[in-house]
């Protein structure tokens, strides 16, 4: 049997791709000690609760694992965007209260009610629909051992106009969830369109706040409306509750934090080194041009990964603590890059495209937020499409 190249050993052995994504257990940890720590405003009594979101696979770093961490760390609540995902959760073991923050078909109502999910209620119909399901499954003598009330929440419309009631229409809706005994209401929540900026915060704001004081306090009802990033800047939109997402993966939508820690790392080992001589072409459209005689090394992971196109000959990457270039078109499995200058590099070794190198010795690290520049968007796509066929690994660093 091979011995494994000379800098493999903090590569996973058990990895049968030779591309994969690594998450950080510790970074997860880490960030949401530091968010816990937002909450901790002064004067404040009462610390709100935490609702971690792991929607879209926990932003591509694998809801399943990272809702078990985030469950035994403490979180609250775990928040997601649909039926499905909500049910993967119960399937993998996690006994939290999960909350479904879009709407659920009123076909799929049953199974939510079966998996014990919070339903989010954005019209009157939504409320009727789910009313009747829970009726007939309280009146089903077949599930009369796991009837209960439904679950749900009310979103409100305060100015992002994308889902939710109008502030004047929900006084009626209101009424009704309390009047009806199928029905148990846990929460009233809005959400945020540009939340970290302060005059359209308080804008939307000031219409949470109109309804939350018009809500008879024996309702014993939570409010939210804070997002990771107006829960780090605006303490007044606490409320109850936060829903803190890309935060807890060590993310920020355009920038880095330097508070957090990215979770996610992305890397490959490469698999063929070739040589390209001076004037000669390399890749798709022969987009690049050796300038000298050059050595290219390729490694299997491309647009069907996750790796936009638009990344083509603008990437750069680590391998053996040194910056290499990306050269040519990404593939849809394969890309190149330039090692000319690493005669040092063969077949095997590793590069990293997304997170440190090697966190010990710092010798380079690239954050997602250097590909939302190049390309013009914010990290969330990013890392929600970097899910498709890499396997995931997860580390932990021992404590000192």
């Amino acid at each position: 049997m091979h011995s494994p190249p000379h800098n493999l050993r903090h590569a996973p052995a058990s990895v049968q791709r030779d591309a994969w994504v690594e998450i950080s257990l510790t970074a997860l940890e880490h960030n949401l000690k530091v968010i816990r720590g937002y909450l901790a405003a002064p004067g404040k009594t009462k610390r709100p609760l935490l609702m971690a979101v792991v929607k879209s696979d926990a932003y591509g770093h694998g809801a399943a694992t990272v809702g078990e961490l985030l469950e035994a760390a403490g979180a609250d609540y775990l928040g997601v965007a649909s039926i499905d995902e909500g049910c993967q959760l119960r399937s993998a073991g996690i006994k939290s209260p999960i909350l479904i923050l879009s709407p659920t078909p009123s076909w799929a109502i049953e199974s939510a009610l079966d998996n014990d999910l919070g339903i989010a209620l954005t019209s009157h119909k939504q409320a009727l629909d789910v009313a009747a399901a829970a009726r007939k499954r309280l009146q089903s003598p077949a599930l009369k051992k796991r009837a209960a009330q439904a679950q749900v929440h009310l979103k409100i419309d305060t100015g992002m106009h994308r889902l939710g009631v109008k502030p004047e229409e929900a006084p009626e809706i209101l009424e009704f969830i309390h009047k009806e005994g199928a029905l148990k209401l846990v929460s009233v929540f809005s959400h945020l369109a540009m939340a970290d900026d302060r005059q359209a915060v308080e804008f939307q704001n000031a219409r949470f706040a109109a309804l939350v004081n018009t809500m008879p306090k024996e309702h014993n009802v939570l409010f939210h409306l804070a997002s990771s990033e107006a829960t780090r800047l605006f303490d007044f939109t606490h409320y109850d509750m936060v829903r803190v997402g890309l935060y807890l993966y060590g993310l920020a939508p355009t920038s880095v934090l330097p508070e957090l820690k990215p979770a996610l790392s992305v890397k490959a080992r490469i698999n063929h080194i070739g040589a390209v001589p001076q004037g000669e072409s390399a890749g798709y459209s022969f987009t690049w041009t050796a300038a000298r005689d050059s050595r290219l090394a390729m490694i299997p992971i491309g647009y069907a990964d996750g790796v936009d196109r638009g990344l083509s000959n603008k990437m750069t990457a680590f391998l053996a603590g040194k910056p290499i270039q990306q050269v040519g078109r990404i593939s849809m499995d394969q890309m190149l890059f330039d090692i000319t200058d690493l005669p040092e590099a063969q077949e095997g070794d590793v590069v990293t495209l997304i997170g440190e190198e090697n966190a010990s010795q710092k010798t380079g690290s690239i954050n997602l937020s250097q590909w939302a520049f190049l390309l013009d968007t914010i990290t969330y796509e990013l890392a929600c499409r970097l899910r498709a066929r890499l396997p995931r690994i997860y580390t932990r660093t021992r404590g000192k």
